[in-house]
């Protein structure tokens, strides 16, 4: 992995001086879901109403009450009542996480408060979210790369030292030292030797770990570094709701639970993750949603379908997309565009930080 979880931030991105402390503001934190009609963005809430019109030609989700848009060529963000609280003055920008988002002009990285200060300055070569009071960044020194951890004043709290760091998750977070893998705590010890190809966070009390190189294969450890789940997979997600999938030798997904045991008989083409209790599968080419016990409770009939989030689910009829309750019933009327970017953005936000 060449930056942990990169694809997943990637897909939180909008793309296109001090060290002042900020207090996080009170803002409204009501669950809005993005959505694209003429090519537009704006937002819906849970019963369908168009809160914020489409007028957008890139949105990101709400976090913490407020969201990335794309405007003139720039970035912002918006509350959740469609006014543009931060003006789109930026290149690029992240998601706010602990009240602080990454944001990007002309190559350099800092942090901005929900207030819109810059409160680290915006000259770091790369940055990620807030997890646990602290993000990695990446700073160039005498054309050294390296990555520390700072807290949300932008204070090292962790030296730059690695070459490659991912997210703090369950009090570890992995980073790469010479090549290999392994977990730091928030002080900076090193708890699990660096002994892995690759290394994701920790979910559920479990890590996934890949060994043997790119084409290696898989298992999941404990935050003690044992190995809980042998590696002898192909592939696998990571733990949510203490169910990963994971891939066998003959391309077939199977699900687990976090002692490795296969939780149910079926097979799948294709890896899934529960949400809410139901997980998204494919049945003869068509989307429906299953239980933990394997039941099929919502029948296959979509295109495709994503997670269940607040109760609603986006799902893919046609080439149009709408949101179902857990009864299969319409909440949002498919009339709006399916975007695979905006989904695979939900799926993976709503994963991998809540």
């Amino acid at each position: 992995m060449k930056r942990l979880l990169l694809v997943a931030l990637a897909l939180l991105t909008i793309c296109t001086a001090c060290n002042r402390e900020a207090k996080k503001i009170a803002l409204d934190t009501t669950f809005l879901v993005p959505v694209k009609q003429n090519g537009k963005f704006g937002f819906c809430d849970a019963k369908g109403n168009m809160v914020i019109p489409p007028t957008y030609v890139a949105a990101a989700l709400f976090s913490e009450g407020l969201a990335a848009v794309h405007q003139n060529g720039k970035a912002g963000y918006i509350d959740t009542k469609g006014t543009m609280v931060i003006p789109p003055t930026f290149d690029t920008v992240l998601i706010f996480m602990e009240g602080r988002a990454a944001v990007e002009k002309g190559g350099k990285w800092g942090y901005i408060d929900q207030s819109g200060k810059m409160v680290v300055s915006a000259d770091l070569v790369a940055t990620f979210a807030f997890r646990e009071g602290l993000a990695s960044v990446v700073v160039a020194k005498d054309s050294i790369v390296k990555t520390g951890f700072i807290d949300t004043n932008g204070k090292f709290k962790i030296k730059p030292q690695y070459d490659d760091a991912g997210h703090f998750s369950e009090g570890l977070a992995a980073v790469k030292v010479d090549g290999k893998h392994g977990y730091i705590d928030k002080t900076g010890i090193m708890v699990i030797p660096p002994a892995y190809y690759a290394a994701a966070m920790f979910h559920d009390g479990r890590a996934m770990v890949k060994i043997n190189g790119k084409f290696g294969i898989i298992g999941f450890i404990d935050k003690t570094g044992k190995e809980v789940v042998p590696a002898k997979y192909h592939d696998g997600t990571n733990f949510h709701e203490g169910i990963a999938a994971v891939k066998q030798a003959n391309n077939r997904w199977i699900l687990i639970d976090t002692s490795g045991k296969q939780i149910m008989k079926q097979e799948f083409g294709a890896p899934t993750i529960f949400t809410e209790g139901l997980a998204p599968v494919m049945v003869d080419k068509k989307a429906g949603y299953m239980d933990t016990k394997g039941t099929m409770v919502i029948k296959p009939q979509f295109e495709a379908g994503s997670i269940f989030v607040n109760g609603i689910a986006p799902v893919k009829v046609g080439n149009k997309c709408g949101f179902i309750n857990k009864k299969g019933d319409w909440v949002i009327k498919p009339e709006f565009e399916w975007d695979q970017h905006t989904i695979d953005m939900y799926t993976s936000y709503y994963t991998t930080f809540k």
